[in-house]
């Protein structure tokens, strides 16, 4: 299964939420897990898991049409929670709109070896990205509760459904809310026309302290967002025996 984050605009967590919900996945569901940073340039998701990899996502690019797959694991980098990470390059050109098929080779070879795959799209809908969300069975539109991030989703939205992504497998997540906001979720819901599939809660000091020291926000201490990342993880668990990707 391959669950692709897409924020609408640049900061709203995408990485927070694709790295601590593929750790997640890994401890609930005990199964074969890989987290990929598919930004252009040094990307974040090895940060947050603090890893330093000698191989990156443009190995695999680059060796995609001869990579033998038994040789694939070795090109990883794994965390101590099980989670296997491929990290973005410090390459800010690449992956470029010549890498898409690429792209493609690396999914085909990836779905073979794991059970879940999380990707980090960013916050650019570009070629590359395009073909994450078409190798994908759900997309995670990601928004914070302000008027810039939903102006941007529906915009987004819109623009993923053109590409020919269809509406079920589209799902809308919240992210850092409150119960202090201006808008509310029902306000939320009615001006996009459909509800809010996934809400987190803003908690600025546990992801700061998980990040600071390169670990899962599940480890750091007990709080909410910690039992919202299980009961994502077991959702997409429980979705996993649903309808084969087409």
């Amino acid at each position: 299964m391959v669950i692709t984050f897409l924020g609408t605009k640049g900061g709203t967590g995408t990485t927070t939420l694709a790295v601590n919900s593929a750790a997640e996945l890994c401890r609930v569901s005990g199964q074969r897990v890989l987290v990929i940073d598919l930004k252009a340039g040094s990307g974040d998701v090895g940060l947050f898991l603090g890893l330093r990899s000698r191989y990156s996502l443009l190995d695999l690019l680059d060796q995609s049409g001869w990579l033998d797959p038994a040789v694939v694991p070795s090109l990883l980098s794994r965390h101590e929670c099980g989670l296997d990470v491929l990290v973005a390059a410090d390459d800010f050109a690449r992956p470029s709109p010549a890498d898409a098929p690429g792209i493609e080779r690396v999914m085909e070879l990836l779905r073979r070896a794991y059970d879940f795959i999380v990707i980090d799209a960013g916050s650019a809908l570009s070629s590359c990205s395009a073909t994450a969300l078409h190798a994908s069975d759900q997309v995670m539109l990601v928004a914070n509760p302000d008027v810039p991030c939903l102006r941007n989703l529906q915009r987004l939205r819109d623009m993923v459904r053109l590409i020919g992504i269809p509406e079920e497998r589209l799902r809308v997540v919240l992210n850092r809310t409150s119960d202090v906001e201006v808008l509310t979720v029902s306000q939320i819901e009615d001006a996009l026309g459909r509800h809010i599939d996934h809400r987190f809660t803003s908690d600025y000091r546990t992801v700061a302290a998980a990040l600071n020291t390169g670990v899962p926000v599940a480890w750091v201490r007990p709080s909410i967002l910690k039992g919202e990342f299980e009961r994502f993880a077991r959702g997409l668990v429980g979705s996993q025996a649903g309808t084969p990707h087409a």
